[in-house]
């Protein structure tokens, strides 16, 4: 197990109701408030009236309409907190990839992040000499019977991305998919009940050489941790 980002200090309420995509109710020390969503899946088995649920006061209030953002929810069964804003799946992969030692890359020569490609904006760009690696990365919150599924929305933006490495992996360049597993899993699948295409082409890319990264994270006590296990991609 090793740190790889720290949240801070993470406060607890409860879930009330989800108003929109952006927006739930959260009681907050007896009090409801208006936090921010940032994870554009439906997370229903997360995200359930009374469930508690980690938020943090956020620090640009003058810029905002809600004082604090969710972080995270606890399972159903109450043994794990997952974590559920895909606005740290940024920081979390790029302190992986920094690490050599865990990155499934191992040590490159650049690191660009947010690099336009065609019609995508794909999430890396690793360049080592003349190798290129394109990446995109997911954040998977949902397992069901210790089965990583994503996504649990249909996504045509993923679908895109999926897409777009295909095309550059037949243009000779190294392409992966990073996903970002918070929650304890052996295995993973696409979730072809949600979104049909996407595992489509998620096969399609990865029986045409796009390499496919299955990654466990554990939050523990304000802190992301990577945990070092093989997930099987069934």
């Amino acid at each position: 197990m090793k740190k790889i980002y720290e949240i801070g200090n993470i406060e607890k309420g409860k879930f009330i109701e989800r108003i929109n995509r952006f927006i739930a109710d959260i009681e907050i020390n007896g009090k409801t408030e208006r936090c921010h969503v940032h994870d554009s899946g439906r997370i229903k088995e997360l995200l359930f009236l009374g469930n508690e649920i980690g938020i943090k006061k956020a620090e640009n209030l003058e810029k905002r309409k809600t004082a604090y953002d969710v972080i995270c929810a606890l399972t159903s069964e109450k043994d794990e907190m997952i974590l559920i804003n895909s606005a740290y799946h940024r920081y979390i992969s790029e302190n992986v990839l920094k690490d050599f030692e865990i990155s499934p890359f191992g040590k490159v020569e650049n690191i660009k992040a947010e690099v336009k490609i065609g019609e995508s904006r794909l999430d890396y760009l690793l360049t080592n000499g003349n190798e290129k690696i394109w990446i995109e990365v997911k954040g998977v919150s949902l397992s069901e019977g210790r089965v990583a599924k994503f996504p649990d929305a249909p996504s045509t933006r993923a679908c895109k991305h999926l897409k777009e490495l295909i095309k550059l992996k037949e243009n000779g360049d190294r392409c992966a998919v990073i996903l970002l597993i918070f929650r304890d899993s052996d295995k993973f699948r696409p979730k072809y009940e949600t979104d049909e295409e996407f595992s489509k082409l998620f096969y399609e890319a990865k029986s045409k050489g796009v390499e496919i990264y299955p990654l466990q994270f554990k939050l523990i006590e304000g802190n992301i941790y990577y945990i070092e296990k093989n997930i099987e991609i069934i």
